[in-house]
């Protein structure tokens, strides 16, 4: 048997090796996304209005969806001091478990002359509090809409993992935003 010397090994050879190690240890290790968000199942939004600051040091007057009070917690845990505010754009990522129940309640805290909002939550099964015993909430094309200053609650089964938008489902052209809900965390 013949003894090699470290000295004598190929610098490649070790650039190789090294290399191999490297994407072992990468393909072994399983990646984990994490979106930030607000966690459920139960979220008390508002959609209104906020001045947004651009880069350049300007500002545009836009309608968004945002927190009405403090959420039950945030996500990934990780996130210290986090804060929701009342309006945001796109709107805040509500994180729920696949299979729960989830409950937003919507608050139209838009200017009167924006009239009624709403929420569509495509890809489930929702159900609304509106109803002819319900002032606040106003059956519309789409679905039941916040009179201003009013609310309305939507109710659904977060029924399969995935990440979907949510959306107004009044006025499009006006109250579009495209913030999103990811069950299965």
């Amino acid at each position: 048997m013949s003894q090699t010397n470290v000295r004598d090994t190929n610098p490649m050879t070790w650039l190789l090796t090294a290399a191999m190690l490297a994407s072992v240890l990468l393909l072994t290790e399983r990646a984990h996304a994490a979106a930030p968000g607000i966690t459920g199942p139960t979220f008390n939004l508002t959609a209104q209005t906020a001045n947004l600051n651009e880069p350049d040091g300007s500002s545009v007057y836009a309608w968004g969806y945002g927190c009405n009070g403090s959420p039950s917690g945030f996500a990934p845990a990780a996130i210290t001091g986090a804060t929701c505010p009342s309006m945001q754009v796109p709107g805040p990522t509500l994180i729920v478990t696949e299979n729960q129940t989830v409950t937003v309640t919507l608050t139209n805290g838009l200017p009167t002359m924006a009239g009624n909002t709403s929420i569509l939550f495509p890809g489930f099964n929702v159900s609304t509090s509106c109803s002819a015993t319900t002032p606040s909430g106003q059956q519309g094309l789409l679905t039941c809409e916040a009179t201003p200053g009013g609310s309305v609650t939507y109710t659904f089964t977060a029924s399969s993992p995935g990440t979907r938008s949510y959306y107004s489902g009044t006025g499009d052209g006006l109250q579009h935003s495209q913030p999103s809900i990811c069950p299965g965390q």
